[in-house]
């Protein structure tokens, strides 16, 4: 845990102890507040229940149907990798374009 601490040496060497400057980061890390915080932010769900939504995409998922995962999706995940491809085709162009611009010129 002091691992975060001794990263800002280089940064501290005028400050003094160390400890000094940790301890209140420590104190913050493990107090009863940030706790409480992290469980009332956490989902209320009975262990073993898994949600409605979880299974719906588990089935989606999983369904043997021979698509690649990256697609499963549905249509925005096929226009977000086509897109991702005309942009990719289009630098590599364009970084073609001004190699052979440099060359010829």
């Amino acid at each position: 845990m002091q691992r975060n601490c001794f990263s800002l040496r280089p940064f501290l060497r005028g400050v003094g102890d160390l400890g000094a400057v940790c301890k209140p980061i420590r104190e913050l890390r493990n107090s009863a507040a940030l706790k409480y915080a992290a469980a009332a932010a956490a989902p209320k769900a009975r262990p073993g229940k898994v949600p409605p939504k979880m299974v719906k995409l588990r089935k989606q998922f999983q369904a043997d149907n021979d698509l690649p995962i990256f697609l499963k999706g549905g249509s925005m995940d096929n226009i977000l990798y086509r897109l991702t491809w005309v942009l990719c085709f289009l630098g590599i162009g364009g970084d073609v374009w001004l190699w052979l611009g440099y060359i010829i010129a």
